[in-house]
C-alpha cells in the first residue's frame, strides 16, 4: 500500500506548489503531506479544486506541486482555467519556510509561465488547531492563502481555507484572471 502511495504522489507531481492544506513541517526524507481542498464559488460562481503534494528531502528541504482547477460557466459555456506550480522549499525555523519554483496557468484565453517566490508560515495553537498563510507570486501573478487546520488524528487534518490566486496579462489578449473563495479539504501526513 505504501509503495502505492509513493507512486500516486510522483505522478502527482508530474502534474504540478505550495500547500493547499496544512503546510508539512517535517522534512525528514520519507515524509509526505497530500491535500485536497474544494472551493466552491471560488473563480466567477463555480467551483475550485486544489490538489497538492509535498515531500520531505531532508536537512531542512522540501519539494512540493500543486494542480488547481477552476470552472464556471462564462458567456456560451463552460469554462475551465488550470493553475500549476512546483516549488523547492526551504524550512528556515520553526513554522518559517520559503519557497522557490515555478507556476503556469492556462485556460482559453491562452497561459502565462513564471518563476514564483514566497513565504510559508504556520502557528501551532494547541494540541489539535494550526493556523497557516501562504504569501507569494512572480511577474504578474500574486497569490495569499490563509487556513485554519484541525487534526482528526495523528496523520490527518481537516482544513478551512480563503485563497486568492490573481494572475495577469494572460496571452496575446493580456487578460487578467482572479480566483478567490473559501474552501475546505483535508491533509494526510505519512
Amino acid at each position: 500500500m505504501r509503495k502505492l502511495v509513493v507512486i500516486m504522489a510522483a505522478c502527482l507531481l508530474l502534474l504540478a506548489g505550495t500547500a493547499c492544506a496544512s503546510p508539512l513541517d517535517d522534512f525528514t526524507p520519507g515524509r509526505w503531506a497530500f491535500d485536497v481542498n474544494w472551493k466552491p464559488n471560488a473563480y466567477q460562481g463555480g467551483n475550485a479544486l486544489d490538489l497538492g503534494i509535498t515531500a520531505g528531502l531532508g536537512r531542512g528541504w522540501a519539494i512540493g506541486g500543486r494542480h488547481s482547477a477552476f470552472d464556471t460557466a462564462r458567456g456560451n459555456g463552460d469554462y475551465r482555467v488550470n493553475s500549476s506550480e512546483f516549488n523547492l522549499i526551504r524550512k528556515i525555523g520553526p513554522g518559517l519556510q520559503l519557497y522557490l519554483g515555478y507556476s503556469r496557468t492556462d485556460g482559453e484565453v491562452g497561459d502565462k509561465s513564471v518563476v514564483q517566490g514566497g513565504v510559508i508560515a504556520a502557528k501551532k495553537l494547541g494540541d489539535r488547531f494550526t493556523l497557516y498563510t501562504v504569501l507569494g507570486g512572480g511577474r504578474d501573478v500574486a497569490n495569499v492563502e490563509f487556513g485554519l487546520s484541525y487534526r482528526l488524528r495523528p496523520d490527518l487534518e481537516l482544513t478551512t481555507t480563503y485563497r486568492h490566486l490573481t494572475v495577469e496579462k494572460i496571452g496575446p489578449l493580456h487578460a487578467k484572471e482572479s480566483f478567490r473563495g473559501f474552501g475546505l479539504g483535508f491533509t494526510w501526513k505519512l
